[in-house]
């Protein structure tokens, strides 16, 4: 008798850490292996971690290779899902590495392999937030802004795989230049980095906090510490980034008509404070008719979005999200 293919194994594979993870049809985290990422050591390295991972995984479980429908790869940068490539990731010092082909030749597997934004985004829309919505947006807010876009149930990756840079649309026409080459970006004004270094500026300009007494000591996890704390020069700067990022939300809603935003990434820690914000901010910059039933909420995944949406593709009930890999 033929055994139940009922399990595909994740890979949230990042510039830190990698997580491997044994999912089931419901979401469900059987077994994980989590490992430091070995950047430095080169890309031949960490893609042999992510081997010995997925053997470690089926060793501890004991797991008949039968039941695996396949496996799955999220990860940051310019991925071609269509061949399987990592065409360039700078976190891991990766460039045209096909390493959905190789792991497929390893294991006699199907692979699939997506960016982590859009592998957030349909993880939300099948276990998490936004479980049931065929319209969402899931935004990630971190060292970086990026975004992963379902629409009419159908991810959408663009002509290049790279659609859902919300970090890049321009929200000062007349701001910094960013390093993508546009100008008053919106990772320039409220992702992690940028709300540090918007800290830093004004410190030394002279603003007062009763937390920081140095420039050098503002990170993001600090001032928001800081805020909740009740400091009035922390809580000022949090609350203009969230806006800065409602502005951006209003634009996503005015063009997409979505029903649901997922906020996650370590930023949105500060959910408490940033949510608010956003949310006020989309409610008077919006069309009513577009933003009264909108639904803008924090992830319920937190950090096992990347990981769970890696596997979607083997889960995804309704099937249309596929039509988005196989063009």
């Amino acid at each position: 008798m033929a055994v139940s293919r009922d399990v595909a194994i994740g890979i949230d594979l990042g510039g830190t850490k990698i997580l491997t993870a044994l999912i089931d049809e419901k979401g469900s985290i059987l077994t994980e292996v989590e490992l430091e990422t070995l950047a430095p050591e080169g890309p031949e390295a960490i893609y042999d971690q992510v081997v010995s991972s997925i053997y470690r995984l089926i060793d501890e479980r004991n797991l008949d290779e039968s039941r695996i429908l396949g496996i799955g790869i999220a990860t940051a940068g310019v991925i071609d899902t269509l061949n399987k490539e990592v065409i360039f990731a700078n976190n891991l010092g990766w460039e045209n590495i096909p390493v959905g082909s190789l792991l497929e030749k390893e294991f006699s597997l199907p692979v699939h392999i997506v960016n982590d934004a859009n592998a957030a985004a349909i993880a939300e829309s099948i276990w998490g937030a936004g479980k049931g919505s065929e319209n969402l947006v899931y935004i990630t807010v971190s060292t970086g802004i990026g975004a992963g876009i379902i629409s009419d149930g159908r991810l959408i990756t663009g002509e290049g795989g790279s659609a859902g840079e919300f970090g890049h649309i321009s929200i000062d026409a007349n701001g910094e230049a960013c390093g993508c080459g546009n100008i008053g970006c919106l990772e320039n004004l409220a992702s992690g980095s940028a709300i540090a270094k918007t800290a830093q500026h004004r410190l030394k300009m002279g603003a007062k906090s009763d937390f920081f007494t140095s420039p050098a000591k503002v990170s993001a996890e600090k001032l928001g510490k800081a805020a909740q704390g009740g400091d009035s020069f922390s809580l000022d700067i949090l609350k203009e980034a969230a806006v800065s990022i409602g502005v951006g939300v209003t634009s996503l809603v005015h063009l997409l008509n979505t029903e649901v935003i997922v906020f996650g990434g370590g930023v949105m820690n500060l959910s408490e404070i940033l949510l608010p914000e956003i949310k006020k901010t989309v409610a008077q910059r919006g069309l009513p008719s577009m933003t009264k039933n909108i639904n803008i909420v924090k992830s319920t995944l937190g950090v096992n979005a990347g990981v769970l949406g890696a596997v979607g593709y083997y889960f995804e009930p309704s099937g249309k999200a596929l039509a988005a890999f196989e063009k």
